[in-house]
């Protein structure tokens, strides 16, 4: 079957502590059409980590696509290698500059990389601002050298990376409907790879501006404070001790985040109607899920870095299969188990996958591994280390600096409390007596080996 695979980058399945949410229809109607898990993780809490280990089934000191290597270049088939190999039309489309090239191996596999733009129009010059204060590009200009021979081509890097702050993804999923009827028409199954980017920062107000009407309600405070705000949370300024953000600016972020959720979900409808106009899902597996949350403030933190709490680590996940009844499943998985799901769509194995009870009890745990932001002195101490979660049922066990500590899920769910504990005990509480013996002994191994990677690394 042809096979769907849409990440909506930065979307966020632990709610708000204000209990406020984006009204999401559509997304909301997958719970009757789809199976839903309530439990699922990311293996990271940025992008080019987490979708790595979609790509590849591995955890990042595995895959070493993290802020330490900045590379895929193990030998693992990803994905888009296996699906390729079983005739498979694969292509990655996306304006997330992640994809756009420059970080060898990511792309690997794939046939077609399609980068889906927005034509800039008007006086707004947001998006190039905060292109300029990005890290990235500043590392980029140091590199290739602004204003002198390679000035073109470096003027050429800021407007591309500046476009893709620009709304696009209504463009970019009639782009997929129109590839995924192109393949059905000659015969060609289908793996087509979706990064959408609109709930990512900025939180763009509307799709031809990063700014709000000027004479709209709030929009002088909001387009004069916000785009400031954007640049120094760019900067990973919050690692900072010195760092502060007036809490009416955290309220602006957060409801433009709460908007651009509620816009892409009715693209999103849209874009399942089609689909469903064309017959395009008579034959083919949906997955909707994301890379990873996002943080206003949550324990310090904003955007997505330094984190395993559940702010960036748990994810919404739907599965939607032909002939497979919808449902929702509580237990806790990890997005990396895709792979196996994929995978296995692809070479005809009818071996349990995620979607079944027999696999999720063998893997009761999620893992995540943070590999720190190296590029930003002067952080505050917490900052200075990698960091390891196995997530389980009812608690959470993390490590940061080799000293583990557990977290109460079902009590203190805000996570607020983390009680220094033996590794032993630890183990102990997030297995919860939910797995065998042999099960149990085999997650505490795993558990092990990635804790002492981040640790060394």
């Amino acid at each position: 079957m042809d096979v769907l695979f849409v990440v909506v980058d930065s979307l966020r399945a632990h709610p708000f502590s204000d209990g406020r949410v984006a009204p999401t229809p559509f997304l909301d109607s997958l719970e009757r059409r789809a199976v839903s898990f309530s439990r699922a993780y990311a293996t990271e809490c940025w992008t080019l980590p987490s979708h790595a280990s979609i790509f590849t089934g591995l955890m990042p000191s595995d895959h070493g696509a993290h802020f330490q290597h900045m590379a895929y270049d193990r030998s693992a088939p990803t994905l888009a290698d296996v699906l390729s190999a079983r005739g498979y039309a694969t292509e990655l489309a996306t304006r997330n500059f992640v994809f756009d090239g420059t970080i060898p191996g990511i792309n690997r596999g794939f046939d077609r990389r399609s980068r889906i733009l927005r034509q800039r129009r008007g006086w707004d010059l947001t998006p190039w601002f905060l292109a300029a204060t990005k890290p990235r590009f500043r590392r980029h200009v140091r590199n290739t050298g602004f204003f002198h021979p390679d000035h073109q081509s470096s003027r050429a890097f800021l407007g591309e990376f500046a476009r893709t702050l620009l709304p696009a993804d209504d463009l970019l999923l009639e782009y997929a409907v129109e590839r995924m009827g192109a393949n059905r028409r000659v015969g060609a199954r289908s793996f087509l790879f979706v990064n959408l980017y609109d709930v990512h920062a900025p939180y763009a107000p509307r799709d031809d501006s990063l700014l709000r009407p000027w004479r709209a309600p709030g929009g002088i405070v909001e387009n004069v404070s916000t785009p400031f705000a954007l640049s120094r949370l760019g900067q990973h300024r919050y690692l900072r001790a010195d760092f502060a953000l007036p809490a009416f600016v955290r309220s602006i972020l957060a409801e433009r985040y709460r908007a651009a959720v509620a816009r892409m979900d009715a693209k999103l409808a849209h874009f399942f109607e089609r689909l469903v106009a064309s017959n395009l899902l008579d034959d083919a597996m949906v997955i909707v899920t994301s890379d990873h949350g996002e943080g206003f403030g949550e324990h310090g933190l904003f955007l997505h870095d330094a984190s395993v709490f559940e702010t960036h680590l748990h994810v919404p996940l739907w599965i939607m299969v032909p002939g497979r009844a919808p449902g929702r499943v509580e237990d806790v998985v990890s997005t990396r188990h895709l792979y196996d799901l994929v995978a296995g769509v692809a070479s005809g194995d009818t071996a349990p996958s995620i979607l079944d009870a027999e696999f999720r009890a063998r893997h009761p745990v999620a893992f995540a591994q943070h590999y720190r932001y190296p590029h930003l002195r002067d952080v505050m101490p917490q900052y200075t280390f990698n960091r390891f979660a196995a997530v389980g049922r009812t608690a959470k066990l993390v490590t940061c600096g080799g000293r583990p500590f557990l977290v109460d899920l079902h009590s203190d769910p805000g996570e607020q409390k983390a009680t220094p504990i033996s590794w032993t005990d630890g183990m102990s509480a997030v297995l919860d007596g939910g797995a065998s013996a042999r099960v149990g002994a085999s997650v505490a191994k795993d558990a092990l080996r990635y804790a002492t990677a981040v640790d060394s690394g």
